[in-house]
């Protein structure tokens, strides 16, 4: 069984992944795969060609074997900059880096499926880029708009108006909760989270 997890900032989605793996359940993530995907010399080409070079960072020297060479690699911080609040640039950064993660996801899923009964994919913008037929039931983890906020804020360092600005430049979390197979509610603690992420895994033997 494959495992489509999703959520939104704020919710705990990462906290159940490291549930998960605790259990001994292999966890495909989309962001990790992402922070890979960025550094592969055709997408940070085709993000230069996009968005300019002012996202490179500094050329760091790499040495291969015995020769030294310049690896470009791409401000993630300077790229949100540019990119954060620009609908159109979003989508074009979308368009550059899905296909690819989306690809790796596959190949990582497909190798573990030899080993693995059930195997989760975390996937933040699972509804958003409509991979929900990819897999055979789809979690979303769920926290109200004021417990997100005041998470984003006391983990991240934002502002009240910054929390809100990044929770609106998300597909609304209620939108999430009617596309999903199953809700795992979290604006409680750990403890509590964990009951219920153990709660799902019982309720895995009756499907």
């Amino acid at each position: 069984m494959i495992i489509g997890l999703t959520g939104g900032i704020g919710t705990g989605k990462s906290t159940v992944s490291n549930i998960f793996r605790q259990k001994g359940i292999p966890v495909v993530d989309a962001d990790i795969i992402a922070r890979e995907v960025i550094d592969y010399p055709e997408v940070v080409n085709m993000i230069v060609e996009n968005f300019g070079s002012e996202i490179l960072e500094e050329e760091t020297e790499q040495e291969k074997g015995q020769n030294k060479f310049k690896k470009k690699k791409i401000s993630r911080n300077k790229l949100g900059q540019i990119v954060f609040k620009d609908e159109k640039k979003v989508g074009i950064l979308n368009s550059i880096m899905h296909p690819l993660i989306i690809k790796v996801m596959k190949e990582q899923t497909e190798k573990l499926k030899k080993d693995n009964k059930i195997i989760v994919a975390d996937v933040p913008l699972l509804f958003e880029i409509h991979l929900e037929k990819e897999f055979d039931i789809t979690v979303l983890v769920y926290a109200d708009k004021e417990t997100q906020i005041k998470r984003i804020m006391k983990r991240d360092k934002r502002t009240l108006e910054q929390a809100e600005d990044i929770i609106n430049s998300q597909m609304d979390i209620e939108e999430k909760k009617k596309k999903s197979n199953y809700i795992i509610y979290n604006n409680g603690d750990f403890e509590k989270l964990t009951e219920k992420t153990e709660k799902f895994l019982k309720s895995l033997k009756n499907m």
